[in-house]
Formats: C-alpha cells, sequence, structure tokens
C-alpha cells in the first residue's frame, strides 16, 4: 500500500490580508453612510422644527401696559364666521367696532388671540407679513390702543360717527375719521400714508381706492 502525503499551505495570511481588511474596510464604509444618514436626518429635524416654531410676542410687553389696565381696538375690524381677522382687515363679514374693549389671550409673529371683553367671544387675528410689511409689534401698537371709544371720535360730528361705527366711508370725510372705519391700509399696496390714494381690500381680489386731497376724502373708487 502506497501513502501519499499531501501538504496543506498555510492559507491564513489570506485571511489576514485579503478577507479582513475587506471587511473591516465594507463596516468602515457602512459606519460613514450610517453617519452621514444621520447627520442628514438630524439636519432636516432642525430645519423642521424651525419652520414649525414661532416667536411668541407678548402684547402687554409691546403696549409696555400697566396691569388691569383696559386695552381698545383703535379701527373697526372685519371677522369671518370662525372668529379669524386678516391683518390686511379685508371688509368682509362682521364688524368689530373700534373703540371695542379687549383683553389679550396669546399672540406670535403669525397670530394675535384675543376675547372681547363685553361677552368673552374669541378673535384670531392672522398677521399678513407680506400685506402689512411692518413688524408685528409696530402693528399691535396701531390697532391697540388705551383710547376708549370717546376718546377715539372726539370732535366728529354725530351723523358721522354713526356712518363709521359700520365701517361708512364717504366723500368729505378726514384721513382721520377713514382710519376709524377702515384702518391703516395695509402696506402692500400704499407704502405711506402720507400718499393721496389709499387702497384697502373689500373682499378677496376686489379693492377700493379712497382719493384725498389735502386731509378730505375727494373720490372713492372700487376696483
Amino acid at each position: 500500500m502506497i501513502f501519499v502525503f499531501f501538504t496543506v499551505p498555510d492559507l491564513s495570511f489570506i485571511k489576514k490580508k485579503c478577507i479582513f481588511p475587506c471587511l473591516f474596510s465594507t463596516m468602515t464604509m457602512e459606519r460613514q453612510s450610517m453617519n452621514r444618514i444621520k447627520t442628514w436626518i438630524a439636519a432636516i429635524a432642525v430645519g423642521l422644527l424651525a419652520a414649525g416654531c414661532t416667536r411668541t410676542v407678548i402684547p402687554e410687553e409691546v403696549l409696555q401696559l400697566p396691569e388691569y389696565t383696559p386695552v381698545y381696538t383703535s379701527y373697526n375690524l372685519w371677522a369671518n364666521e370662525n372668529g379669524e381677522i386678516p391683518s390686511a382687515n379685508v371688509q368682509k363679514g362682521t364688524i368689530i367696532p373700534f373703540g371695542t374693549e379687549i383683553t389679550f389671550v396669546n399672540a406670535n409673529e403669525d397670530e394675535i388671540n384675543f376675547k372681547r371683553a363685553a361677552d368673552g367671544k374669541t378673535f384670531k387675528l392672522i398677521y399678513d407679513k407680506q400685506r402689512n410689511i411692518i413688524p408685528i409689534e409696530t402693528f399691535i401698537k396701531r390697532l391697540f390702543v388705551l383710547d376708549n371709544e370717546e376718546m377715539l371720535t372726539a370732535g366728529i360730528r354725530p351723523v358721522i360717527y354713526e356712518k363709521i361705527k359700520r365701517g361708512v366711508v364717504e366723500k368729505g370725510m378726514t384721513r382721520n375719521e377713514v382710519l376709524l372705519a377702515f384702518g391703516p391700509p395695509p402696506a402692500m399696496r400704499t407704502p405711506s400714508e402720507a400718499v393721496d390714494t389709499w387702497t384697502y381690500w373689500t373682499d378677496y381680489g376686489i379693492t377700493k381706492k379712497i382719493v384725498f386731497f389735502g386731509n378730505r376724502v375727494v373720490e372713492i373708487i372700487d376696483l
């Protein structure tokens, strides 16, 4: 009987030099990919969080209100059936008259929530930065004042007072009377109140132009 002996070569070096480094390289690449994915996810999460967060605004601090001081609306507002008021003050819905006493609920850069003192009804004013342009703090200072209805209408004739209260503007009214009836014209269409034509929205896509000569209304144009 003849025995043949074969010598099995040592292949460990192949494992060490080929298999393990390849596995290690693959695992390293996978970890790097996972790290990149985690970084992307974190960046997206931060972006979404930033987009979803708005700066809190405290109207009482903006107005520097002493405690328990009553606050009033300085001009007429129009609210829809859900109690929402566009900051451009589109003249559609139910009028909240100037001189209405309110209490603040909360506010941020996008909205102001307040209650009517007389019945506790809550309203939400939705602030449109593109139409109003001015900072919301400036907007708050224009809309909410310490002057009550009697103080706001001092010197205004009763017949004009009744029309303003209903949100009516007519020829011969002063700039201040128009401000009480319609509020400040949105800066997007009227960059300055010093100009002779103020533009308002009476509905979405429909405007009304108030033309002044000096301090008096001389023309009203519906477009």
